[in-house]
């Protein structure tokens, strides 16, 4: 407890410090057209921070993360088959460039690692001789995944310290690599049919939405 006390306390003096001197060089007509600023950020990966750094009017470069983990715990009945204890986890590692060719209006471009997946396991609605087990589903992306956004606002500010900026766009995640992992008895049909299912409903997540709402310090 006394570690973690001192953890929050120095992260609230650096912060304090960072904030009073963003706000001098606001005074004193620091800022210039580069500049530095930390964000915080609500995206369709879970919420996140990012780091911005315009490197003059018009390019900025942008590196942040976000992550985010759900459960679903109903039950899902396809028909022959019941989905249960489906299992979330999104998160990724972002570095990108933006480009802010007319007034407040960015395009911004970059490469995603991605480390989400998505597990669930399913089982026979009714279970019979021959299939009275659970097969364990993992779903990956894959890693690296190129994503293209239309934006609005600035992410360093020009003249204020604070910034509010909206990005709109997409990621290609290419084909879902499909692993599983069978108990008890499956027939080899059965697992062929879910198998199909599955991979052929994995397809919707190779392109992948990506909205942002971010807020930004500029601290230099």
């Amino acid at each position: 407890m006394i570690i973690q006390k001192k953890l929050l306390f120095t992260f609230l003096a650096v912060f304090f410090h960072l904030f009073v001197f963003s706000q001098y060089a606001l005074l004193e007509d620091y800022h210039d057209q580069s500049g530095m600023a930390i964000g915080a950020k609500i995206t369709t990966f879970g919420p996140g921070v990012e780091l911005n750094v315009s490197l003059n009017k018009s390019i900025a470069f942008r590196a942040g993360a976000a992550a985010f983990a759900y459960k679903y715990t109903q039950d899902i009945n396809t028909g022959d088959a019941i989905a249960r204890n489906a299992r979330a986890s999104l998160g990724v590692i972002s570095l990108g460039l933006d480009w802010q060719f007319v007034g407040f209006i960015h395009l911004s471009g970059g490469v995603l690692y991605n480390f989400s997946h998505i597990d669930f396991d399913v089982t026979p609605s009714i279970p019979t001789a021959s299939n009275n087990g659970t097969v364990y589903y993992h779903l990956v992306p894959h890693k690296y995944c190129p994503y293209f956004l239309l934006g609005f606002g600035r992410s360093v500010s020009k003249n204020r310290v604070v910034s509010v900026g909206f990005d709109v766009g997409l990621t290609y995640q290419g084909k879902t690599i499909v692993s599983n992992e069978v108990e008890g008895n499956i027939s080899e049909k059965t697992l062929s049919k879910w198998n199909y299912n599955v991979e052929s409903n994995s397809r919707l997540y190779n392109i992948y939405p990506v909205v942002s709402l971010m807020i930004a310090f500029r601290i230099f």
